[in-house]
């Protein structure tokens, strides 16, 4: 960091510094629940096509189920369970990952207003 930057640090008050630390976590919570997010929403696709292509198979078609490296002969029926049950699942890790955005987003908003308001005050203050 520069001089002017330390200077520029050491002048903000203690009770904003901490504000911005705490912006900056919650920007990387954001960041980490999105990505969380939209790794589950990938999977979640995958599970949606499959059970559209299951769709199409006839009840009686051989389907395999890979656990490691071992192929596993399943009825159609358990594999069908089995997905949308993970689809429940997924869509409801979706949902709570939304919220808990949201959340993260208005808090963020909060600390944005007050810390622009605590510096406006500063500068206000101090020239």
């Amino acid at each position: 960091m520069s001089h002017e930057g330390m200077m520029l640090q050491a002048q903000i008050p203690p009770e904003v510094q901490h504000k911005l630390m705490q912006f900056q976590e919650i920007q990387e919570r954001i960041r980490a629940l999105t990505i969380r997010r939209q790794q589950l929403e990938v999977e979640l696709r995958e599970v949606e096509r499959t059970l559209d292509e299951l769709k199409s198979v006839k009840d009686d078609a051989p389907i395999f189920k890979s656990a490691g490296r071992v192929l596993f002969k399943v009825s159609k029926e358990a594999v069908i369970q089995e997905l949308n049950d993970r689809k429940e699942t997924l869509e409801l890790h979706i949902k709570t990952l939304e919220k808990q955005e949201a959340q993260a987003r208005k808090r963020i908003e909060e600390l944005r207003q007050d810390i622009n308001q605590a510096l406006a005050g500063y500068s206000l203050s101090s020239s």
